[in-house]
Formats: structure tokens, sequence, C-alpha cells
């Protein structure tokens, strides 16, 4: 697993070989945040999702989806277009009107890719600059982009990203105010009751967390003598992709790992 940044959040890039579930939630009553959806969901499962997000689209007052979405088999919603369906819950497929009769299925609110090129509208009330919670489909990863409401970006904008990380489709959930998640970089909670979660849970990623007083330079290789490309602070957490010689590199270079500790 990989993440980059992206609008005051990340775009992570998740190998579809490394996801060991994927399922949407509906939450209690169809009213729930997303620290009572994650007790809720890590009671049930033995151990709490690596991903958690909000998923549909829903009316405030009678809170029905206003996206399409199915749960376990039963249909609240299929009326619109694509989305992404959750086979057996292991790899997520895009598809039409969930046409690969998943028993979970979460539809698009807009398209933002097809085919690898931006698609879909922007609907009324949803435009501007705010927070999103988004998925997208490579040949071999899923693209999960979590930004919270206080950076965000447009839909256009968004399009570009999944575009430039080599997404072929990609799909907007619910945003603004609804914009909430646990993720392995980096949480954001709105306290907004929603409707709904797409939770993840992933094998093989190595998260470590910064260790220091001051701060830990990033490196563009594994030497000292490589130049400073960045800076860690304490307490900050990394993805480590490789290690070699007593050095990780990360997603923006290499670090020392005497200062990578696994847990906080």
């Amino acid at each position: 697993m990989t993440s980059k940044a992206y609008k005051g959040g990340k775009i992570y890039s998740i190998p579809l070989s490394d996801i060991e579930y994927i399922g949407y939630f509906y939450g209690k009553n169809g009213r729930e945040d997303v620290k009572s959806a994650k007790k809720r969901i890590e009671k049930l499962f033995g151990r709490a999702p690596d991903f958690l997000m909000n998923a549909e689209l829903f009316d405030f007052k009678t809170r029905k989806a206003a996206s399409d979405v199915v749960a376990d088999g039963t249909i609240h919603r299929l009326t619109e277009g694509y989305g992404f369906a959750f086979p057996e819950n292991k790899k997520p497929v895009f598809s039409y009107k969930n046409n690969v009769g998943a028993n979970d299925y979460v539809g698009a609110y807009p398209l933002l890719v097809r085919n690898g090129k931006e698609d879909g509208e922007t609907p009324d009330g949803i435009g501007g600059r705010r927070g999103r919670t988004a998925l997208g489909l490579t040949s071999d990863s899923l693209l999960v982009a979590l930004l919270p409401d206080s950076g965000g970006s447009t839909l256009s904008e968004l399009r570009r990203a999944f575009v430039s990380s080599g997404a072929q489709s990609a799909i907007n959930l619910d945003g603004g105010g609804s914009t909430q998640f646990y993720a392995p970089l980096g949480n954001h909670f709105s306290g907004r009751a929603v409707r709904g979660f797409v939770g993840i849970w992933v094998s093989g990623a190595d998260i470590r967390y910064v260790k220091v007083r001051t701060c830990l330079n990033v490196r563009s290789g594994a030497s000292l003598l490589s130049a400073r490309v960045g800076r860690l602070y304490n307490g900050n957490a990394v993805v480590v992709l490789e290690e070699r010689g007593g050095w990780c590199r990360i997603a923006t270079g290499w670090v020392s790992s005497y200062y990578l500790k696994k847990t906080k």
C-alpha cells in the first residue's frame, strides 16, 4: 500500500491482492457517525477495518438513500448508473446498477472516471472545493481518496487526480460535512450521523510512527550524503515500502529506520 498527499488529505493505492475484505455497512438505524460505526464493526469482526469512510448521499429528513446502495443483499436504492460492487466482499468491481449481483454495492454521486477518462457531471449543490470521499480502480489497485472538509477538492480536480493516478474508473461518494473516516495515516471526524459506510481490511501494510525530539530528515537516497527532500515530525505515521541497511523507503524518500517504531 502506498499513499500520496492531495488537497489536505491523501489518495491511497491498495493492491487488490492485499484486500482481505471490503463491504458496505448500514449505519445503526441509518444514523451513525464513524466513531460509533468503528466500535460496532470491530465487535462484529473482532478487528477494526483499516479504512472506514462515509458512503452514500442521503436525505437528511427521511434518512433515505439519495444515491444507490445495496446492503447485504437488500436493495435500498438502485435507480442510477454506475458504482462499485463488492462481489463476495473481496475485489471491488466497476458495475452498472450492480449488474454483477453483489450483496454490497455503492453507487456514484457522481461518476468521476470511466474507461480511463474523466466522465460525469457536477450535480447541483456539490460543486466547489469541499471534503470528498471517493474510490477508484486501476488495473491492479483500489484508489481511496479521503479529503477532510478543511481542505477539499473540486470534482474536476478530483477527476484529474484519479486519471493521473491510473484510474480506469472512479466514483465520488458523499462529501462536505458528511466526510469522515478512519485511515492508516490520518483520521477525520465531522461528528455528523450519516447513513452508511464502506469498510476495508488490508493485509501487508507496514505502518510505523516517527519517534524523534525535533525532526527526521527525509532523503533522496539511503545515505546521510543524499540530499534532504523533506522532514517528518514526532508522531507522524508512514507506510514503509522497503527496508535496506538501516534505511526505510517511504512515499517521499528515505529515512533512518532507527527513528521509526511499530507503535505510537
